[in-house]
């Protein structure tokens, strides 16, 4: 009887456990990308570089260099949620080896915690913004540490509370909350301002189209408005009004974008 034939070990394909890293573009669409550097250049002499572990469960480390050997680089780094982190590349000039303990001491820039909810269905979840967008906005009119939730509405959760906190009975663009800022509650030093800034999508995607304004232009100017009234800011009296209006250009024109009240 003819011996059966002998199956031959069978080899298991090899578990590769160096990271993947992919490039994502403003559309979304990824590209897998091979390397174990990647350099950011900054377009100011400031760089900023990223070097990949060969193993999955090594350190990333992040570098920052500019062009010039009098300036020196600094990284200072932002929790904005248990997951995410927001690194900023400054540059210090002329500075001697023993600046650098005065350089430890310098205040940090102030935090933002971000927590973004979208209570939103059908065509107004798809016009809401990304939470990298809002945090790029309210980031750009931090004056203080904040612990920040933004709430993305439709027009019934939005006339609900216009109507509950304000006695107005219609959906308004932009709400603001302020917690712990009240005289019966006063702030503990040190600790960030904590509020809430409801945005009605549905309002703004309406004034957005009847201003001839850009959807993120205007969701950008919402957004800085309330930062600014959740920090003290104010319209109520002309000379607030136009010291209010006057900020929100100057932080809108560093976003790129145009005066909104043009």
């Amino acid at each position: 009887m003819r011996a059966p034939k002998q199956q031959g070990r069978r080899t298991m394909p090899r578990q590769d456990s160096s990271p993947r890293i992919v490039a994502v573009d403003a559309e979304g669409k990824a590209t897998r990308i091979k390397a174990e550097r990647l350099e950011i250049d900054l377009g100011d002499g400031r760089r900023l570089s990223l070097s990949f572990p060969d193993r999955a469960w090594g350190d990333l480390e992040i570098e920052a260099d500019t062009a010039s050997e009098s300036e020196v680089p600094v990284i200072s780094v932002q929790p904005g949620a248990c997951n995410v982190l927001t690194l900023r590349v400054d540059v210090h000039h002329d500075m001697q080896p023993a600046d650098e303990f005065d350089l430890l001491q310098t205040e940090a820039p102030p935090m933002l915690n971000l927590a973004v909810q979208k209570a939103l269905e059908g065509s107004d979840r798809l016009s809401a913004p990304k939470k990298h967008q809002i945090r790029r906005w309210a980031q750009a009119a931090l004056l203080r540490d904040v612990e920040l939730t933004v709430r993305l509405v439709g027009e019934a959760e939005g006339r609900e509370l216009n109507r509950n906190y304000r006695g107005k009975d219609y959906a308004t663009n932009v709400l603001t909350f302020v917690y712990g800022e009240e005289a019966h509650m006063p702030a503990i030093e040190g600790a960030p301002l904590t509020g809430d800034l409801v945005l009605c999508v549905p309002v703004v995607v309406r004034e957005a189209a009847a201003q001839g304004k850009s959807l993120d232009a205007h969701f950008a100017h919402l957004v800085v408005h309330g930062m600014l009234h959740l920090q003290g800011h104010d319209h109520e009296a002309e000379a607030e009004a136009a010291a209010m209006e006057a900020r929100e250009r100057d932080i809108l024109r560093t976003l790129g974008y145009a005066d909104p009240y043009a």
